[in-house]
């Protein structure tokens, strides 16, 4: 017995083995398109209210400049987010006119503020956005009380901590903090 298959057939069967075959690259840069690294963590942000809701008692901030971002996603594909995220801000802020020379000449007894550098390790794309690296006043008993917040401040299940530097000279911030969400 023999099969006979239509000119139609033999048509319709190579036209699909054709449209595949021209598919497949299309799908095989879909996939690639998939892993490549998150660069979110590069994109320096302005935005001041996500910074005075995690850091009130710095009070009045303007000019903000900052990273926020996912410390154990940067620079990785994307992916479904862990049962824990260590969510890193990072950056420099604008305090109101006199603010820090306030906050040094009114430092509670235990608040001793030393003069240091920023670190070396600044991320690449705030560099610009710090003209000044030297003569920053740091102090272990401030960078506590600013992350103290009250507990109907702090989202459940969030820890911080971090460090703020302050610049007399033009009222600046810098900041470089860890939350960490369970």
């Amino acid at each position: 017995m023999t099969v006979r298959r239509s000119a139609g057939t033999e048509r319709r069967r190579f036209l699909a083995l054709l449209g595949g075959a021209a598919l497949l690259p299309l799908g095989a840069t879909a996939g690639c398109a998939e892993l490549r690294p998150n660069e979110d963590h590069l994109r320096v942000r302005t935005g001041i209210e996500p910074l005075r809701k995690r850091f009130p008692a710095l009070g009045e901030l303007s000019d903000a400049h900052w990273l926020g971002y996912d410390l154990d996603e940067a620079g990785k594909r994307q992916t479904v987010p862990g049962p824990d995220s260590r969510i890193r801000l990072v950056g420099v802020a604008r305090l109101a006119a006199g603010a820090v020379a306030a906050t040094l000449g009114a430092a509670p007894a235990g608040e001793r503020f030393e003069t240091v550098a920023l670190p070396a390790d600044l991320p690449a794309p705030l560099a610009k956005h710090v003209p000044d690296r030297t003569d920053w006043r740091a102090s272990t008993a401030y960078d506590l009380r600013i992350l103290a917040r009250e507990p109907s401040q702090a989202p459940a299940g969030e820890e911080a901590e971090g460090r703020f530097l302050l610049h007399e000279k033009d009222d600046r911030v810098w900041f470089d903090t860890v939350f960490l969400y369970t």
